[in-house]
């Protein structure tokens, strides 16, 4: 059944859906290139507004299974107003709230609006691409956006934070949802688009455990390095928590005639490989928040100028997005197209790997974050797609919960990984730099003569010259550390992705082509 109006012109409709969606995009990397803003903002610590963007998360992929309950029960109309209604208010309280309570649940609340909107703007896009070709390029600008959400939302932010306070980005996200509210309330028609389901059978219970367990798991993997893992019973308590609760929600699934999630599909062999995948993807793109970091921190960038570095970031992504659909027309094996998205990520961490200095120019970067986004883009629609049609049709809205779960684990462990080695591996790159940096190393001697002239030349006393000098070279060993440790990282994943790539080589099935059916999108 159509769901606008007969009068609406194919260009209105797709650039509404298009407005209704663009803010969702936005929230997805709000938060990631202004976590120091966001935490002096709220008044707490960077790492607990880093939780808050898995809570968002937890939201999303907690939600989405209920989502298919929830929209078949309502007209596409009220539950498209709706789910905007509820964003913008979102988006308002987050802009008067300053509890770190009511934050974190407000973010939730924003995960599950995002989860609706975008799932329902998909289904609305999709149903008027009949054309295989429409489909295949359908699927590639949505993910390419959501794919260069990250970048755009630091573009939009750093612009606004570098002339106006940070509660300006709440009130830009609210006047940008108003116009596609606007035109969504006068295009779209009362209808359904799928038969109505009562709701008495919601598995309330499950998601209620998915929830607490997600939340848990994301609370262990920030904050894990910082309450030294295992030594805090905090951490030990929410591991043992979370791990209880994930066993009581793969029984009840296991009993119910209806699963919440339907785990079996664990059992399917590519199914599994494309979720795997898709984990170590995500886990390959927090590297880049690494690389931000070595930005700010190292070569002293502010966001505005981190920013303009982004800018070759999104032009590969579009790059990625125009050229992937000619793959998928041509019929290349599956095979074919990750070792490409692979080796192009193999070669950003490795091309990375030789700039990491302490004096290196802009324009240096500019290669590396091109290949960067344009091995995102070249591998995000085929590896999400791979995986919904290596199920039946029946069950592909469970496929997509199961992806958008693995999508949260692969951003919480990055960020896990990153947090621990960056204690970890730079305190030991310190001690040793700090061993060779004694007053017996004349390179020392000089080193702290050069920083005290330097600054008597500047108009200070020779005594607090000689502290600051002593500062300044403890300084310069920290930077040294960081760079060590950037370098090591990032060495590490160029070598688990060259593994990732020889196992993507010696699997048959992936020799398969990649065809594209009428199963229901997928937002993930």
């Amino acid at each position: 059944m159509q769901a606008f109006r007969e009068w609406a012109p194919e260009w209105l409709i797709r650039l509404t859906i298009l407005l209704v969606i663009a803010p969702g995009f936005l929230v997805l990397g709000l938060y990631g290139g202004n976590l120091t803003e966001a935490a002096g903002f709220y008044g707490i610590e960077p790492a607990d507004a880093q939780y808050s963007i898995l809570v968002y998360y937890v939201g999303l992929a907690s939600f989405f299974p209920l989502e298919q309950r929830l929209v078949s029960y309502f007209t596409t109309r009220h539950y498209f107003l709706f789910g905007v209604f509820l964003m913008t208010g979102c988006n308002y309280l987050l802009y008067t709230v300053r509890e770190p309570f009511f934050f974190l649940l407000l973010r939730f609340v924003e995960g599950i609006c995002i989860s609706g909107i975008m799932a329902t703007g998909m289904s609305l896009i999709f149903s008027r691409l009949a054309d295989g070709r429409a489909r295949i390029m359908g699927y590639a600008i949505f993910y390419g956006l959501l794919m260069a959400s990250a970048s755009l939302s630091l573009q939009v932010a750093s612009s606004a934070l570098h002339y106006f306070d940070f509660y300006v980005l709440y009130q830009l996200l609210i006047y940008l949802q108003l116009p596609g509210a606007i035109l969504l309330f006068f295009l779209l028609k009362d209808v359904r688009l799928r038969p109505r389901i009562p709701l008495y059978q919601v598995e309330l219970p499950s998601f209620i455990l998915l929830v607490a367990a997600l939340l848990l798991w994301g609370y262990t993997m920030v904050y894990g390095q910082q309450e030294n893992w295992l030594d805090s019973p905090k951490i030990v308590t929410a591991a043992l928590v979370g791990s209880g609760l994930t066993v009581l929600f793969v029984m009840r699934q296991q009993a119910l005639k209806r699963p919440f999630i339907r785990l079996e599909l664990l059992r399917n062999g590519p199914f599994v490989v494309s979720l795997l995948v898709l984990l170590f993807f995500y886990i390959c793109r927090g590297t880049l928040g690494l690389a931000m970091q070595y930005f700010s921190s190292v070569l002293q960038l502010d966001p505005l100028h981190i920013s303009l570095l982004m800018i070759p970031n999104l032009a590969g992504i579009a790059l990625g997005t125009a050229v992937i659909p000619r793959f998928l027309l041509r019929k290349k094996s599956i095979q074919l197209i990750w070792l490409s998205g692979f080796g192009l990520l193999a070669v950003y961490h490795l091309w990375m790997y030789g700039l990491f200095d302490s004096e290196v120019e802009m324009i240096d970067f500019i290669g590396p974050l091109f290949c960067q986004g344009v091995g995102v883009a070249v591998l995000m629609v085929p590896v999400i797609h791979f995986s919904v049609s290596s199920v039946p049709a029946s069950v592909s809205s469970h496929a997509t919960a199961l992806g958008v779960i693995t999508r949260y684990l692969g951003f919480s462990l990055s960020i896990a990984l990153l947090n621990f080695s960056r204690l970890y591996a730079k305190s030991i790159h310190y001690h040793r730099i700090q061993e060779q940096v004694t007053v017996l190393n004349p390179y020392t001697g000089e080193r702290l003569a050069q920083y005290k002239q330097q600054l008597i030349d500047h108009g200070m006393q020779a005594e607090p010259a000689a502290l600051a000098a002593q500062k300044g070279l403890g300084q310069a060993v920290d930077l040294q550390a960081q760079l060590r440790y950037s370098m090591d990282y990032y060495l590490l994943m160029a070598g688990l992705i060259g593994v990732v790539m020889i196992g993507i080589a010696l699997m048959p099935y992936l020799k398969s082509k990649l065809v594209f059916s009428k199963q229901p999108p997928v937002p993930f």
